[in-house]
């Protein structure tokens, strides 16, 4: 039993350092408009404010948007960066016309209401899927006092753990091999039991 817990407790160890890993990534990759990108991969948080400008995603929903602006073509469906109130958000619109393009940069008509055309510089991607309630949780996680609780906290407990093993593996470590040899050997075990008792006597008439 004690060794099922012990293996238990490892993977425990595991799942969560993998965990922490993930995260700490996700936090490391925030762009300039807040939001997480690995190379042409970014995910979008869906929040309260940015529920309004998405009409087919709901808060706390993830959209996952990959590529970038040099293989978009007429008529694809794109998200790009806008402002609002003087935060950043995310729109999605069909792209109407190409306008302009030089090399890496191009100008993009949308074919929503103001026609509004915006660079490739504030192009995210096409559209790649969408997964609801799970920005809720990332989000959480991204926060300051998710990181605190839900990545600090438990490597703290981990590393605790990891001190209390070392101080019971030093204090306790020989005893333990003690114990397998008596089972191995149970005549060394009567012996070592007489000489303690032995030495325990010579003690007692020394005092």
């Amino acid at each position: 039993m004690k060794s099922f817990l012990k293996g238990l407790w490892g993977f425990v160890e595991i799942v969560i350092i993998i965990y922490v890993i993930c995260i700490t990534a996700c936090l490391l990759s925030t762009n300039k408009f807040g939001f997480t990108q690995f190379g042409n991969t970014t995910l979008l948080t869906i929040s309260n404010h940015m529920e309004q400008f998405l009409p087919e995603s709901k808060e706390h929903d993830l959209i996952i948007v990959k590529g970038g602006a040099e293989d978009i073509e007429v008529g694809d469906k794109i998200y790009y960066y806008a402002t609002a109130d003087n935060k950043y958000i995310v729109k999605t619109a069909h792209v109407k016309e190409i306008v302009s393009q030089d090399g890496s940069t191009a100008l993009y008509q949308l074919d929503d209401s103001q026609s509004s055309t915006i660079a490739t510089t504030r192009v995210i991607g096409k559209y790649s899927a969408i997964y609801h309630n799970i920005g809720g949780v990332l989000d959480i996680l991204e926060s300051k006092l998710g990181f605190l609780l839900l990545v600090i906290l438990p490597i703290l407990l981990i590393f605790m753990y990891q001190v209390y093993a070392l101080i019971i593996v030093i204090k306790y470590g020989d005893e333990e091999e003690l114990e397998k040899e008596e089972k191995k050997h149970p005549k060394k075990k009567i012996e070592k039991r007489k000489e303690t008792k032995k030495e325990e006597n010579d003690e007692i008439e020394l005092l």
